[in-house]
């Protein structure tokens, strides 16, 4: 019988707080990430409200914004798990590698064994970031510069630097490993995408320690571009209320580290959750409407079921998608009804921390890791009128204490991107 998956380290830099106490506590209380936009000129703009991560992130700024969330979410991540203990991970200085370089050419083949060469090798890590807008500030920084600033060799240089694959390589690069690194570009289900795909990863024995989350920078082209589409919010964004009228742009890093559970137990790492299934699917209907039956978001969910091995009834909640758009979060429902005829619980954090794109799932995931840990639903803030119709029992008002064992989170994205992972506690 396979190992189970599980996570062993979390890390999360969001608006509402950077670390897990203060995110937890920010849900538990209620205390939304929603602010002033900083870094955009916003006097000529409809829309001025956005949630930016505002604590100071101690990582080296050379990066861009994007590769600065992954890091430092990386960061706590793996000292969560154990793997760099005696270190603060929103330090400014550079981390001790995570384990002693090989030999280039040895990282893909390294084992927990002696090797032939008489090397002592280490486990394999594998790198997944999931994103939805890559590391756009090195040209959105520029959109106004004259021409003979978009040439220069430096600023080329820069836009160089931030191509595809960029946030997981700055990721191993700042931990000191030399590993597979890879960027999933998957809309707004990119996090939940990373998971899966390093969950596959360690199943397959491609890997031995995966590091896995999503992570995007605040976007002036995402800011502008869902205000010209109209579903952003005026201040407040209110996911299933009968008065929601749109979404808050955010940005933020969670990362997570993923281990086969006899690995963990090996060495006396802490098991924080265990990932019992994982499916992606995408409806390919319209590059921004999800398909009005919901068709991708509904196969996802089954399918993440149906690999976890678990029926509708074995899940206790689902961590929505709830953007607050009047259209997703309608569709949202009726899926979520025709998924689970018999009723289950569920709550969009996203009154708090608004769309953080690329790292919303991940955010939401780890939501659900201590919602198991703390056997608490936390509620959909700002909920007061629920949509209808709907025959679900939607949290709301304030943390509820119950039993929690299996929870469910779903996320879709632009392009029809859809993705489900089944968690269970520890």
């Amino acid at each position: 019988m396979p190992d189970d998956i599980v996570i062993t380290g979390v890390g999360v830099v969001s608006p509402i707080g950077c670390g897990e106490r203060p995110f937890w506590e920010s849900l538990s209380t209620g205390r939304s990430g929603a602010g002033a936009v900083e870094g955009l000129d916003t006097r000529e703009l409809s829309r001025k409200i956005a949630c930016q991560v505002r604590d100071p992130i101690e990582v080296d700024r050379s990066s861009g914004r994007a590769s600065q969330l992954a890091i430092a979410a990386a960061r706590e991540a793996v000292h969560s798990a154990g793997l760099l203990p005696e270190r603060n991970p929103f330090s400014n200085s550079k981390p001790t590698p995570l384990y002693p370089p090989l030999p280039r050419g040895e990282a893909h083949f390294a084992r927990n064994k002696k090797g032939e060469n008489g090397l002592v090798e280490v486990p394999r890590v594998s790198i997944i970031v999931g994103t939805t807008m890559g590391e756009t500030e090195f040209i959105e920084n520029r959109l106004g510069a004259p021409a003979h600033e978009w040439l220069s060799t430096e600023h080329a240089k820069k836009i160089l630097e931030a191509r595809p694959g960029c946030l997981a390589r700055n990721v191993a690069a700042d931990l000191g490993v030399t590993a597979p690194a890879v960027d999933l570009y998957g809309a707004c289900a990119a996090g939940n995408m990373a998971i899966t795909a390093a969950r596959r990863q360690l199943l397959d024995g491609r890997c031995d320690v995966a590091i896995a989350g999503g992570a995007d920078g605040f976007s002036r082209l995402a800011f502008i571009g869902f205000m010209r589409l109209r579903v952003m919010a005026a201040e407040v964004c209110r996911p299933f209320d009968e008065r929601r009228d749109g979404l808050l742009v955010g940005e933020g890093g969670v990362m997570f580290v993923l281990e086969r559970e006899s690995s963990a137990k090996a060495r006396g790492a802490p098991i924080r959750a265990r990932v019992l299934g994982a499916a992606v699917a995408c409806e390919n209907y319209h590059p921004t409407r999800p398909h009005p039956d919901g068709d991708g978001l509904g196969r996802a969910t089954m399918e993440a079921l149906n690999d976890a091995g678990l029926t509708p009834k074995d899940i206790d909640y689902v961590c929505a998608h709830g953007t607050g758009t009047p259209q997703n979060d309608a569709i949202e429902v009726a899926v979520m009804q025709k998924c689970f005829p018999d009723g289950v619980a569920f709550s969009s954090i996203k009154a708090l921390t608004g769309h953080t794109m690329g790292a919303a799932s991940a955010m939401e995931a780890a939501a659900c890791v201590l919602s198991l840990e703390q056997q608490t639903l936390i509620p959909t803030w700002h909920l007061d009128k629920v949509l209808q119709p709907c025959t679900l029992d939607a949290v709301q008002g304030a943390p509820r204490r119950t039993r929690v064992r299996c929870v469910l989170n779903n996320s879709a994205g632009f392009g029809g991107y859809n993705s489900s992972i089944v968690l269970s506690a520890a």
